[in-house]
């Protein structure tokens, strides 16, 4: 591209970031999602591991039908399954924390199995603001275990300072607490922070902490669903930032 071109072109990134405080890349700090925001798996092992701990918690075959899992926790996935099957919570909470460990043995074993593809745009959005020294983090309802094995199959580590996961936390905002934590440590407690997602409960955690958003229909959530929770900017993919 000729050198004389790119002020053009950020400074209608400027003109369209209208919510924003500042220019999309120009924070001290971004919190981005995993599934549907930086990549999409086309395999089944993450829900089958869903299915194995399901099993061990209730003593009987059970499955995702009829939760939400999109914008959840690994944890809280577990508990609406469990809640709407009728399972008395007195039973299986007990043996929560094992049955993530094993959801994620079940992943680590099934590694070969899982195929990451990463998202349009993300890499060369991911190498922008590396280059401008932001620190990049994941807060994401991912164990782990799980989470970790994903963003090394789309080779997204090497971009990132640090990892936000769902252990030990029910709540999205929790997740989000913890990525906060991190960002201060690294960033000094006056860092300005974007968070970046596909669902309404990334754009609700954000919100949560006062922290500004950048929402991409990428996900199963249109725009107009993403739309009514008044992200600061909305996207169709991260394609859109690099015009």
């Amino acid at each position: 591209m000729d050198a004389n071109v790119q002020p053009l072109a950020e400074d209608c990134l400027t003109q369209r970031d209208g919510s924003l405080p500042r220019r999309w890349d120009a924070f001290d700090a971004y919190l981005f999602d995993v599934d549907g925001t930086l990549l999409t798996c086309g395999d089944a092992v993450h829900y089958f591991a869903f299915c194995e701990a399901l099993k061990t918690l209730s003593g009987r075959e059970l499955n995702l039908d009829g939760v939400i899992a999109h914008g959840n926790t690994d944890t809280s996935i577990l508990r609406d399954a469990l809640n709407l099957a009728g399972i008395r919570e007195s039973s299986w909470r007990p043996q929560l924390s094992a049955a993530c460990d094993g959801m994620c043995a079940y992943v680590e074993r099934n590694r070969e199995r899982v195929c990451a593809s990463v998202l349009p745009g993300v890499v060369e959005v991911l190498e922008r603001l590396r280059s401008r020294q932001a620190i990049v983090g994941v807060a994401t309802g991912n164990l782990k275990g799980i989470g970790s094995i994903k963003l090394e199959c789309g080779d997204l580590l090497r971009y990132l300072d640090f990892q936000a996961f769902s252990d030990g936390f029910e709540d999205r905002a929790d997740v989000y607490s913890r990525a906060v934590e991190k960002v201060r440590v690294l960033a000094g407690k006056r860092a300005a922070i974007c968070a970046v997602g596909d669902t309404p409960a990334d754009i609700r955690a954000a919100r949560h902490h006062g922290i500004h958003v950048i929402a991409v229909a990428t996900g199963i959530h249109s725009r107009e669903q993403l739309s009514a929770e008044q992200p600061d900017l909305l996207l169709g993919s991260m394609s859109e930032l690099l015009r």
